[in-house]
């Protein structure tokens, strides 16, 4: 090996180390943001006001997958296997708005339809049309540019910035129980600038000309990339069914109770997670046997420590964060930890086997198992014992499910 060799391995370790810091850094942020407010929004605002947002961000989560499309792993991809063609970045910036300004369209019209016709929905209209507003954020948040890139760190500072000023706003404002949709505003309308903000800035600092591309371009991008809409929109389905399951079936209160046992595993999880994430630009490009079986092994290390750290934590968490008798969110959480192995095992067969080898389809597949699995083990569940335990219990046995079956699919991957 060369001076010149050991110079780029060491500015591509460098560049990782940056890119998970910075991805790791914003989400971490972003869920003890809202740890931070949280005894204060569910004082003010009630338990059951606070689970009817949860509820609602739910279902606006649904178009939120549907508006984003599977759009940000693969256009990273090729970010990041071209970051010098200033050609090709203007090219998928175009056509990413433009094919999410459509699905924006039909998303309105269904969530319209939707909201006329169910009741619920249309009682509580003020607060579902808040959340589901903050789908215009999805429209113009160039995530997948900054991580094909390498440059999280920008995104960071802008989104860290934005809730900070958040902050005082959200303190001054919110002071009652009828003050739920007060503080929805203000968390939706502080997502939507700071994505404005930030495609402005990718703009700028790659001096892209954006054109408006033709309608074939955009209808060939989503056809290619729909495997990971599948993909990501049955992965959403089953992580905000659960909420909406213990919504309908147990009530508001029980979906906070969840919501807080969320926080306190997202944290953690995140953590993790993002490893994958932040090697994929590198890997992509060199994933090889056996250096994805080195991390998976030091990933497994990764999670056991992790759910420690849940068990440890967790108890203070609640303790400290919760002013209602909310105990129960230290157990699921408990029980929510087991996931972290599924995104770290899972994850890591999707970002350096499946999608290096272009097997966009194995990554369908396997979240197919996932979710139809969920669902049979919540029936099965729920029949043994009634109770929001069987629901969550229900989604830790689908994620053990999706690990054995993704190492099924690994041994067809030729060449690997």
């Amino acid at each position: 090996m060369n001076l010149a060799q050991v110079k780029k391995i060491y500015k591509d370790n460098i560049k990782v180390v940056s890119n998970y810091s910075h991805m790791t850094i914003l989400q971490v942020v972003n869920s003890f943001f809202y740890i931070l407010i949280y005894p204060f929004v569910i004082n003010t605002v009630g338990v059951e006001n606070y689970g009817l947002y949860v509820f609602a961000t739910s279902i606006a989560a649904y178009f939120m997958v549907f508006i984003n499309f599977g759009f940000d792993m693969h256009a990273a991809k090729l970010i990041s296997l071209n970051p010098d063609d200033k050609n090709l970045h203007s090219s998928m910036l175009s056509m990413v708005v433009a094919a999410k300004l459509f699905l924006e369209f039909f998303a309105v019209f269904v969530f319209f339809a939707l909201l006329l016709s169910i009741p619920f929905l249309k009682s509580n209209w003020s607060l579902f049309i808040l959340c589901f507003i903050n789908t215009f954020s999805c429209i113009f948040l160039p995530t997948w540019y900054f991580h094909g890139l390498q440059k999280m760190k920008v995104l960071t500072i802008i989104q860290l910035s934005f809730k900070l000023l958040s902050l005082p706003v959200i303190y001054f404002f919110v002071g009652d129980v009828g003050d739920v949709d007060i503080y929805t505003f203000i968390v939706v309308f502080t997502n939507i600038l700071s994505s404005l903000v930030a495609f402005g800035v990718a703009i700028h600092i790659s001096q892209l000309r954006l054109k408006w591309p033709l309608f074939m371009e955009v209808k060939a991008l989503l056809y290619e990339v729909q495997p990971f809409f599948w993909s990501s929109a049955t992965n959403i389905l089953k992580q905000k069914s659960v909420e909406i399951i213990i919504g309908s079936l147990f009530g508001m209160k029980e979906v906070a109770i969840y919501d807080l046992a969320n926080k306190i595993f997202s944290v953690p999880s995140l953590l993790a997670s993002n490893i994958n994430a932040a090697l994929f630009p590198v890997m992509v490009k060199k994933a090889q046997k056996n250096i994805v079986n080195k991390i998976i092994k030091i990933e497994l290390l990764i999670g056991v420590l992790c759910m420690i750290s849940v068990a440890v934590v967790g108890y203070w968490v609640v303790r400290l964060v919760s002013v209602q008798n909310m105990q129960e969110a230290y157990y699921l959480a408990i029980l929510l930890s087991v996931n972290i192995m599924t995104f770290l095992i899972v994850g890591s067969h999707i970002y350096f086997i499946y999608v290096p080898h272009m097997r966009y389809d194995f990554v369908l597949r396997n979240q197919v198992v996932s979710v139809v699995s969920f669902y049979i083990f919540c029936i099965v569940y729920l029949s043994l014992s009634w109770t929001m335990y069987s629901v969550v219990l229900a989604l830790v046995s689908s994620a053990l499910l999706e690990i054995l079956y993704s190492y099924s699919l690994v041994r067809k991957v030729k060449s690997y």
